[in-house]
């Protein structure tokens, strides 16, 4: 009898809200090679483990095509750029959408050390496209698609190229993929709340923020508050 009350207790504790929020970015990642590059240096710069440690996030990761402009910059700056891959609360597709504005900040995990770089920004185009950048540099890295999700708690989604620091040597942003202008979002850029948050672009199946599997552009930035 006491054993079944044990193996009952074992259960619940399994289910808790507290057990299912923890995560691990590189296992989510691990069934998923065209990543392996991305996921490579989420190790070395020790960044995964930061973000295991949070209790929502969203990851931006980049396939093996685009990821050598990242994992080409100096030691100091890679660590800073990967850890702007890392938002500190959970996004997806339909979350993005429902925001009231078209663009806004969004804090990462670098804001823990500088507050100032530590957010991206984020665009929405008239197309419904929605697009990343650092601060200082134009919002070109395209949202593609989810990788993988558990809602609410964790979103990992394909990004079309790096979000590097400026003078990084990116190509400025093509027309139409700016936040303000073109076919960019209109308005100032204005922090968006830590409780707010295959081809994307608000028409299709993709949209609708569902993972392939259950675990599976820019005005002058303001501060983040």
């Amino acid at each position: 009898m006491a054993s079944k009350i044990l193996l009952s207790l074992l259960v619940l504790a399994a289910a808790s809200p507290a057990a299912l929020a923890a995560f691990d970015v590189i296992q989510m990642l691990v069934d998923k090679p065209q990543y392996a590059g991305f996921s490579k240096v989420l190790e070395q710069t020790k960044v995964a483990g930061e973000a295991n440690q949070l209790k929502a996030a969203s990851l931006l990761v980049v396939p093996e095509k685009t990821v050598k402009s990242l994992v080409a910059l100096p030691a100091d700056k890679l660590r800073q750029a990967v850890a702007n891959h890392v938002l500190l609360s959970y996004f997806d597709p339909i979350k993005l959408d429902e925001m009231k504005t078209r663009t806004a900040l969004l804090p990462t995990l670098l804001s823990n050390t500088d507050k100032a770089l530590g957010v991206l920004n984020y665009s929405k185009a008239d197309d419904g496209q929605m697009y990343f950048g650092a601060p200082g540099a134009p919002c070109v890295a395209k949202l593609v698609k989810v990788v993988a999700a558990r809602p609410y708690t964790i979103s990992i989604m394909e990004i079309s190229e790096p979000i590097l620091p400026p003078g990084s040597g990116k190509p400025d942003a093509a027309p139409g993929r700016r936040g303000k202008g073109g076919k960019g979002g209109k308005g100032k850029i204005k922090p968006a709340g830590l409780d707010e948050s295959s081809e994307v672009t608000g028409k299709t199946d993709d949209a609708t923020g569902k993972a392939e599997s259950p675990e599976s552009a820019a005005a002058a930035p303001s501060p983040a508050s």
